[in-house]
């Protein structure tokens, strides 16, 4: 019998199974065992106990962290609702700071384009032939631009 009342306790460690179920086997294992082991005297450490009183102290132990697990959840579960509405906030402000960078930057980058553009059109414009530089119409083209030359003679 002492193996089996083991044997619960080890599952009820473990977390196989809850407070209530082992004082329900403890129980069982008890009335199962007859009067003779009732009397019986167990010799644990230095205390010296009966079953009955073993049993009530596991179901007290048990019944006593089952109360110590729900406060804790609740504790637990408490702090949590009370940091929901700052992580919230917290995360608003991160992504408000994120899309104004986000914004800032795709400004800077919008101007430097339109700088650039602005930059190889005025340079195109600069490359073009005037009237000076070549003696034909068409001195403009890739092939035949003349300018940089000195004028051409007729």
């Amino acid at each position: 019998m002492k193996e089996e009342r083991l044997m619960v306790l080890n599952l009820l460690n473990e977390g196989k199974i809850s407070a209530d179920e082992a004082a329900r086997l403890l129980d069982a294992l008890g009335k199962a065992s007859g009067p003779d082991l009732k009397k019986k005297k167990y010799h644990q450490d230095h205390y010296d106990f009966d079953d009955r009183e073993m049993e009530e102290k596991v179901k007290k132990f048990t019944q006593a962290v089952e109360s110590f697990s729900r406060d804790f959840g609740e504790k637990v579960s408490g702090t949590f609702k009370e940091l929901e509405p700052k992580f919230k906030k917290t995360a608003k402000t991160v992504m408000e700071k994120t899309a104004s960078v986000v914004d800032d930057l795709a400004k800077t980058l919008n101007e430097s384009v339109k700088n650039m553009e602005e930059k190889m059109k005025a340079a195109n414009e600069d490359e073009c032939c005037d009237d000076d530089c070549c003696d034909d119409d068409d001195c403009c083209d890739d092939d035949d631009c003349c300018c940089g030359d000195a004028p051409k003679e007729n």
